[in-house]
C-alpha cells in the first residue's frame, strides 16, 4: 500500500519560479515527477461568430427595411417605403498578457526536464481565459448581472427587450422557467419559428440544437433520441425526432438547470468575437535585465458583443 507523504506544498508568488518552492524537482530520491497538462479542445468558441481587426475598436449596427406594400392606383403618387435603425454596439478589444519567469539555478538543477516544460502553462492560461469569455453571457444572464450586455442593453437572454420600432413594445428570447422536457424544447422550436423582426414582420428560425450543462446530457438523450415519446404510457412517436434537433453538452455552463437552443450560424448570427491579436507565446526579458531569470510571455486582445440575439433562446431550467 502506497504510503502518503507528510511533507506541506510550499507555495508563494514571489514573481519567479524558485528552487525554494519547487524541491521535489531537484530531488532525486524521487523516481518521478510529472507535469500535469489536461488536452482539451476549446470548446465555446463554437458558438460565437469570429472575426479580425486591426482597429481599435468596431462598430457594428443594422437596418431594417421593408413594408407590406399597400394597393394603389397608376395614377396615384408611389407610397413610400420607410426603413428602421436598429441598435448600434461597439466592439472594443481589450489586452490580455501574463509572462512566467524562472531563475536559472532551478533550470540548471531539474532533475525531471519539468521546469521549461511548465511554459506550456501559458497555453493553457490562454484557453482557459478565451474558455471563460466564451461562456460568460450564458452564465451570467440568469444571475442577472450586468456584466455583459447586447446592443439593446439587455442581457444576452432577457425579457421584455425592446423592439428596434418603438411602437411595437417588447420582445423576449427567454422561455417560461421549467425543467428541460420534450414539450418545452418543442415550445422553443415554435417560438424560433415565430421570430419578428426590427420592423415586427415574421421572419422565421430554424432551430437546431439544444445546448446544456453536463447535468442534463441524459435528460437532452432521453429527450431528442427516443423513438417513442418519453415519459408516457402511450406508444406516440416522438416528433422531436423529425425535427433534425440536436444536442451539444457545454461543460462551462456553471447552472446545473439552464439550457439553450441555438439556430444554425449563419448571417444573421450576431453573437461576435472580434480578434485584435490572436494568443501568442513569445521570450520575455526581466525588468530589471537580471540575465540569470528567464521568462516567456502570453499576450493577446479580444472582445465579444452582440446586436439583436435572437439566434439564441434560453430557459433557466427547475
Amino acid at each position: 500500500m502506497a504510503t502518503p507523504s507528510a511533507v506541506t506544498n510550499s507555495f508563494s508568488t514571489p514573481g519567479a519560479l524558485m528552487a525554494e518552492n519547487f524541491a521535489d524537482i531537484l530531488n532525486v530520491q524521487f523516481k518521478d515527477v510529472a507535469l500535469r497538462v489536461w488536452s482539451q479542445p476549446v470548446e465555446g468558441m463554437k458558438y460565437w461568430s469570429q472575426e479580425t481587426s486591426t482597429r481599435a475598436s468596431e462598430k457594428y449596427s443594422a437596418v431594417a427595411t421593408g413594408d407590406v406594400i399597400p394597393r394603389s392606383r397608376d395614377v396615384d403618387e408611389y407610397p413610400r417605403a420607410s426603413a428602421i435603425q436598429g441598435f448600434d454596439v461597439t466592439i472594443t478589444p481589450n489586452v490580455y498578457r501574463m509572462a512566467m519567469f524562472v531563475e536559472r539555478r532551478l533550470r540548471e538543477t531539474d532533475q525531471f526536464a519539468v521546469i521549461n516544460k511548465m511554459f506550456n502553462g501559458l497555453n493553457q492560461s490562454a484557453k482557459d481565459t478565451i474558455e471563460l469569455y466564451a461562456a460568460l453571457p450564458f452564465n451570467t444572464t440568469y444571475a442577472a448581472t450586468a456584466d455583459w450586455l447586447c446592443g439593446d442593453g439587455m442581457l444576452l437572454v432577457d425579457k421584455s427587450r425592446p423592439y428596434e420600432t418603438p411602437s411595437l413594445g417588447t420582445w423576449d428570447n427567454d422561455e417560461t422557467v421549467g425543467a428541460l422536457t420534450q414539450a418545452r424544447i418543442a415550445t422553443m422550436r415554435t417560438n424560433f419559428a415565430k421570430n419578428k423582426n426590427e420592423r415586427g414582420f415574421l421572419r422565421p428560425l430554424r432551430m437546431q440544437k439544444v445546448v446544456v450543462p453536463p447535468d442534463l446530457e441524459d435528460t437532452a438523450i432521453t429527450h431528442l433520441k427516443s423513438v417513442l415519446k418519453p415519459e408516457s404510457s402511450l406508444n406516440s412517436t416522438n416528433y422531436l425526432t423529425q425535427y433534425g434537433l440536436s444536442y451539444e453538452v457545454w461543460n462551462y455552463l456553471t447552472s446545473a438547470t439552464a439550457w439553450f437552443g441555438f439556430t444554425a450560424m449563419d448571417s444573421l448570427y450576431e453573437l461576435k468575437w472580434v480578434w485584435g491579436a490572436s494568443p501568442k507565446i513569445d521570450v520575455q526579458d526581466v525588468e530589471s535585465g537580471n540575465v540569470d531569470v528567464f521568462g516567456k510571455r502570453v499576450r493577446m486582445v479580444f472582445q465579444t458583443g452582440c446586436l439583436r440575439p435572437h439566434s439564441v433562446r434560453g430557459n433557466a431550467g427547475a
